[in-house]
């Protein structure tokens, strides 16, 4: 029988420390649910806080944006986000669109600047399109703005800490992904 270490990946024998996301993830839930109190829309953002985290710290840890989370997310979104927030299909569908067609331009022109290499993974299109789903047009400009600064930011921290060189690789994830909450937090505060 193994025994593994409740703190490593059973797979590079990394530290986890994913506990350290629970107080993060509570506290939006409990943002969520004092601003919004129970019904559809609190069940969506929570669904939402929970795959955008989930998304952001296995991709900040192994650098891999998983299809099996992204692409059901990303259906969902497309579903709920107009039923249970009161965005319009139409914005929904064009926040998917903003935030696909525009990682999907910053792939192709990195390809062409680079001859060929991958300037990005293309997980990160698909994070692109689900913020974009999950926060409607014309949210997602601002998420996406707010993602790419926080990505820049991650970028400048990992080559400091000596981890990555000025080419090297560093994830875009976890910058959309807190652009997105940021954006879906936006929300809480034009309540008040």
């Amino acid at each position: 029988m193994v025994v593994l270490d409740r703190g490593c990946c059973p797979n590079c024998g990394q530290a986890l420390g994913y506990d350290r996301v629970e107080g993060l993830v509570a506290g939006l839930f409990a943002l969520f649910a004092l601003s919004f109190g129970p019904g559809a829309k609190l069940a969506v953002y929570s669904f939402d806080v929970a795959v955008l985290t989930t998304i952001a710290f296995i991709d900040l840890r192994h650098r891999y944006v998983y299809t099996v989370i992204t692409l059901p997310s990303l259906i969902l979104a497309l579903v709920l986000t107009p039923i249970a927030t009161g965005t319009s299909p139409v914005r929904t569908l064009l926040g998917f669109a903003v935030g696909a067609l525009t990682f999907l331009g910053f792939y192709v022109l990195g390809r062409l600047l680079y001859r060929g290499a991958e300037p990005m993974g293309t997980g990160d299109i698909t994070i692109a399109a689900l913020v974009g789903a999950m926060v409607g047009f014309p949210r997602v400009i601002g998420a996406l703005f707010i993602g790419i600064f926080a990505s820049a930011v991650i970028g400048l921290t990992a080559m400091m800490a000596q981890r990555t060189g000025r080419r090297g690789f560093f994830p875009y994830g976890p910058g959309l992904c807190i652009g997105a909450l940021l954006a879906l937090s936006s929300e809480i505060v034009a309540s008040l």
